[in-house]
């Protein structure tokens, strides 16, 4: 129970490495937590604190992915070597970019998408900033959308958590016939 909030953000950055291992392995590790603080602290409380603590997974590992690339990210210089345009089944068209880093002596090409700062005003040879995570964890992306978490997804982070310790604390504390 004192750990939990460890393990939501463990599995919370684990979730943000590109697989559908890690992605299933950190949800699996986070059911396993949440179902345990649902028994420890009873039916309703638990329900809550299950349902609290899965959201604020969701919304903590992208907030510390943000958080890591602004801080530890690798500015490197770069270049578009080419820009790709493809239909979006849910709306407009989505963009992405090949990356060439130009300042280390053995160049690597990278992928980036619409996400990562890839948008329809990229042009090939355009000059960009690249930003890499130095461990190799978190996919590349163009400087122009490494801006930090933002200060809403910190205030809905810290009252999911706030939330979530409530009701476990409820839960815990009650009185059980």
């Amino acid at each position: 129970m004192v750990l939990g909030p460890l393990v939501i953000a463990g599995c919370g950055w684990l979730a943000q490495r590109q697989g559908t291992w890690t992605m299933l392995l950190s949800a699996l590790l986070v059911m396993i937590a949440l179902c345990t603080a649902w028994a420890m602290c009873g039916a309703g409380p638990g329900a809550c604190v299950a349902a609290l603590g899965f959201a604020l997974m969701l919304f903590l590992g992208p907030a510390l992915n943000d958080y890591v690339m602004e801080h530890r990210g690798v500015r490197h210089e770069a270049v578009l070597s080419d820009v790709d345009s493809y239909y979006r089944k849910h709306g407009g068209d989505g963009h992405t970019c090949e990356v060439k880093s130009t300042d280390v002596a053995r160049s690597a090409v990278y992928s980036v998408g619409d996400d990562s700062g890839c948008s329809r005003k990229s042009r090939p040879g355009q000059r960009v900033t690249l930003v890499e995570d130095p461990a190799g964890w978190l996919n590349p992306r163009l400087a122009s959308s490494v801006d930090g978490p933002s200060t809403g997804s910190v205030w809905t982070c810290a009252g999911l958590l706030v939330a979530m310790e409530a009701f476990m604390l409820y839960g815990r504390v009650r009185r059980r016939d």
